[in-house]
């Protein structure tokens, strides 16, 4: 039997530049890690079990979930630097309503196309920045943050440091009040 080697997530991910920045930033968490590069950030809304090949009706699925998924832009904001003995992540001190409220809709999506979650998988709003071994710590921080506009579906190519965004949808604003004119 060969290896699980894909992985596929539903996520949200900074602009490239605030990426770049944070990935810049991050290098002062352990010389010794492993840091994301700045392409690879996200936050995981949704993800499922791992696969050792690609199949191509899932992907077809989760595409059909997501296309069913209608959300609001929403702030994202982090302001805690915590690291366990493995990784180093952003966190943010509060509560995201906005994306709790996306990951209702994409969870959701999912369960009535049929598709399973991760085993063991319990969703907290993180971005790992990178994996090291060191002690534990949290630290407050400056806070970083930017409004999410879209959410991704990504194909993660275990161990390969390869992250292709198989799909994009835009969240869009409610639509507002229409103005009565006669």
């Amino acid at each position: 039997m060969s290896q699980a080697s894909h992985r596929l997530f539903f996520a949200i991910r900074p602009p490239l530049r605030l990426a770049r920045r944070i990935a810049n930033a991050a290098s002062w968490f352990d010389a010794r890690g492993q840091a994301l590069a700045a392409e690879r950030l996200h936050v995981t809304i949704d993800i499922i079990d791992d696969h050792a090949d690609l199949p191509r009706g899932l992907v077809d699925t989760l595409m059909a979930a997501g296309n069913a998924v209608a959300a609001v832009p929403f702030d994202m904001a982090f302001d805690l630097a915590v690291g366990s003995p493995k990784s180093v992540a952003l966190r943010p001190g509060r509560r995201n309503p906005g994306v709790e409220a996306l990951r209702q809709r994409i969870t959701a999506a999912r369960e009535r196309v049929g598709v399973v979650p991760r085993r063991d998988y319990r969703f907290g709003t993180h971005m790992t920045l990178g994996y090291r071994q060191g002690a534990p710590f949290t630290q407050g921080i400056a806070p970083l943050g930017w409004t999410a506009q879209e959410f991704v579906l990504i194909h993660s190519h275990v161990g390969r440091t390869r992250h292709d965004v198989l799909a994009r949808w835009p969240l869009k604003p409610a639509p507002g009040p229409q103005l009565a004119l006669f």
